[in-house]
């Protein structure tokens, strides 16, 4: 359970308590009377022991200005802003202020019950009321786009399926994702149901699965870019389901962090940065894991990926280690695919990537499966026991070019 201190007018509270679970959803929260309250509770804590929560204030004080100074302030584990109406401006506004995260109290509202209050979250993992045995949820972020983020999910997914895991893999770049395609489905199921559904029962959501095929699923994104927040308020609660109804989920994100982002991360038993070593490489990653360490995710469960990398260089395992939530990282490799994964990927045959035993698709499986035998999940079977090997369990060519198994 994390820490959270807040401010705003008495009528918003139960409100507001329902924005932080969106965010947070193992906070315990405790108002204060007066924005000076809030900002000396957060100055006399420890650094990074509280996070801050500002909503619709009263009396004359600027919501976003008080939310900007408690930034400023640099003491509080992570800036949260809860408005209502919010406009592009705001949260340009904001940014620049160094507020973490921006949410909507009308889309609360509207994803409440009836417009009231949801009731208080269970103190589970997640904040869906639901119980069983639960998946483990693996994420994929990287603060800049272009890193290949979801060849990665489609491959690892499709790996797993493989491997005779039940998977779906859930794409949370909402506006703009394509994870869909590369499994060859026309569309992906509208995530913006969720906003009106009254719960998110295991119905509810299993209904919203797109089938690949047997072991295989596909969520999101969005129908329309714009109706994007309405579904974003209930991400948490949407993979804290889906965890009941899987053995593995796999989450695809946008390349910056929205608020459907920052849930995953904190539900995330392994948040894995990807990068590719391009320009801008650094600071993506400081930016990322900086942020996910202020949203309270354990530094051990962070993870980083290099994608495109060159089987024949040795990892940079220096990289970023002095940057916050990535001092002990465990690093990762996917190796260069080539044309072939390409096009594979485009053409929605991801499917047929797993055996065609390129360098992307089995560095890929390795990476996953070293995951999940760190998790204590790996599947007992053959496959995914040799993924796990690294190197020495890949599969082989003879010297006609036909596969054989290592032995």
């Amino acid at each position: 359970m994390s820490d959270w201190v807040g401010f705003c007018g008495g009528e918003d509270r139960l409100l507001l308590c329902a924005a932080l679970r969106s965010v947070d959803p193992r906070a315990a929260l405790e108002f204060v009377g007066s924005a000076d309250a809030l900002r000396r509770s957060l100055l006399e804590a420890a650094p990074t022991e509280l996070g801050a929560l500002v909503g619709p204030a009263v009396n004359g004080v600027s919501s976003v200005n008080l939310a900007a100074a408690i930034a400023r302030d640099g003491n509080a584990r992570s800036v949260v802003l809860v408005e209502r109406g919010v406009t592009g401006s705001l949260r340009s506004r904001a940014a620049r202020a160094g507020v973490d995260v921006v949410l909507d109290l009308e889309s609360v509202g509207a994803a409440s019950d009836g417009g009231r209050p949801a009731a208080p979250a269970a103190p589970a993992r997640g904040p869906a009321s639901v119980e069983g045995p639960r998946a483990p949820v693996v994420v994929f972020c990287s603060g800049r786009g272009g890193v290949g983020k979801t060849s990665v999910v489609a491959t690892a997914a499709a790996h797993a399926a493989s491997w005779g895991l039940e998977v779906c893999a859930l794409d949370l770049d909402l506006a703009c994702g394509n994870l869909f395609s590369c499994f060859g489905l026309p569309g992906g199921s509208d995530l913006a149901r969720i906003g009106a559904a009254s719960d998110l029962s295991c119905g509810v959501v299993d209904s919203l699965r797109a089938s690949v095929c047997p072991g295989l699923s596909v969520m999101g994104p969005c129908g329309l870019p714009e109706a994007s927040e309405l579904a974003s308020v209930r991400a948490g609660e949407l993979i804290s389901t889906l965890s009941t109804l899987c053995d593995l989920v796999l989450v695809d994100t946008s390349p910056t962090f929205t608020d459907a982002v920052a849930q995953a991360a904190q539900l995330a038993d392994r948040l894995v940065i990807v990068s590719d070593g391009g320009p801008g490489t650094p600071a993506a990653l400081a930016r990322t894991s900086g942020l996910a360490v202020r949203l309270g995710v354990a530094r051990t469960r962070i993870a980083r990926l290099e994608n495109r990398a060159n089987p024949r260089e040795r990892a940079n395992l220096a990289l970023c280690r002095a940057e916050v939530g990535l001092e002990t990282a465990r690093v990762f490799r996917a190796f260069e695919g080539g044309f072939e994964a390409e096009d594979l990927l485009a053409s929605g045959r991801a499917l047929d990537l797993v055996e065609s035993g390129s360098p992307f698709s089995e560095s890929v499986a390795t990476a996953l499966a070293q995951m999940l035998e760190e998790l204590g999940s790996l599947p007992d079977v053959d496959q995914a026991r040799r993924a796990a090997q690294g190197a020495a369990g890949r599969r082989r060519f003879g010297l006609l070019g036909k596969r054989r198994e290592a032995r």
